[in-house]
């Protein structure tokens, strides 16, 4: 794990939340030593060939639109090289252009392997919103890297960690376990067993999640933690617990599952990822 978050990219929109997302991929680049590169992919519905067509607008009016883009875009990369600039971290910047702002950034991810992305709640609509824009939820659905969504948290001291054997969530608790040591942060590793389990077989519900637990708890005894067990629908628990416990960051692992072009969240990690009200950390 040595290489962890080695090279990061910092999708930037000019948002409240891309301003968390700067705060945040600055913190995280401070303690790993990280090579940041910012991307802000400049769109708008007039690129797609068939809404140009259907509306036939006059390439002097498309022209004003590209170059007001353009401008925007220009100053939404400059802001972030000021705001790096200033937290004494070299940055690259690119300012691109694509139809779709979401696969462009999956693209180069995919191209420069990156091993953290890190964004705010990207929106087409820049609705400033706790759950997450369109471009932000194709982004965490299909990455081939780790995510993190900035939300209103951006410290890094107070972790909530889901853990339930897997091997996605194995991942991910050695990820926690990394930035405990270099946040000097310390974490609660949480499994949730469904209630219905519970219900029919307590005893059992019990020891596989003690067990679950256990096994977490061995791995992190080097840092700072507790262990919780709790029963329910493990996304709602652990929406309530990081928002009535004032969590800062939420890691958890995705659940891959085979289809013919993507691996997609398991459905615990999509509700978390969308709704929380703390930043998030997806790890595959």
């Amino acid at each position: 794990m040595s290489q962890l978050f080695e090279n990061m990219l910092v999708a930037v929109d000019g948002s409240h939340s891309c301003l968390r997302a700067k705060e945040i991929a600055a913190a995280i680049a401070r303690e790993f030593g990280s090579k940041v590169t910012v991307v802000h992919v400049i769109s708008h519905d007039f690129m797609h060939p068939e809404l140009k067509a259907h509306h036939q607008l006059p390439s002097l009016v498309l022209n004003e639109l590209d170059e007001s883009y353009q401008k925007a875009g220009t100053k939404i990369i400059r802001a972030a090289e000021e705001f790096f600039r200033d937290e004494n971290i070299e940055i690259k910047s690119e300012l691109v252009r694509a139809e779709d702002p979401a696969e462009k950034i999956l693209q180069m991810v995919k191209k420069s392997k990156y091993d953290l992305l890190i964004m705010g709640n990207i929106s087409e609509t820049q609705a400033e919103r706790f759950s997450l824009g369109s471009v932000a939820e194709k982004i965490s659905l299909y990455a081939e890297c780790p995510v993190l969504i900035a939300k209103r948290k951006t410290k890094i001291k107070k972790l909530l960690v889901a853990v339930d054997g897997s091997e996605k969530a194995e991942k991910a608790l050695e990820y926690a376990i990394q930035i405990c040591r270099h946040f000097k942060a310390k974490m609660t590793l949480l499994n949730v067993e469904e209630a219905e389990l519970l219900r029919l077989e307590p005893k059992v519900a019990k020891q596989v999640g003690e067990e679950i637990l256990a096994g977490a708890a061995t791995k992190a005894k080097h840092v700072t933690h507790d262990t919780r067990l709790e029963f329910g629908n493990p996304a709602r628990t652990i929406l309530k617990m990081a928002k009535q416990e004032d969590y800062d960051l939420i890691v958890l692992g995705s659940r891959g599952i085979s289809s013919v072009k993507r691996f997609l969240l398991g459905s615990v990690s999509a509700d978390v990822s969308m709704h929380a009200q703390r930043s998030v950390l997806i790890v595959r």
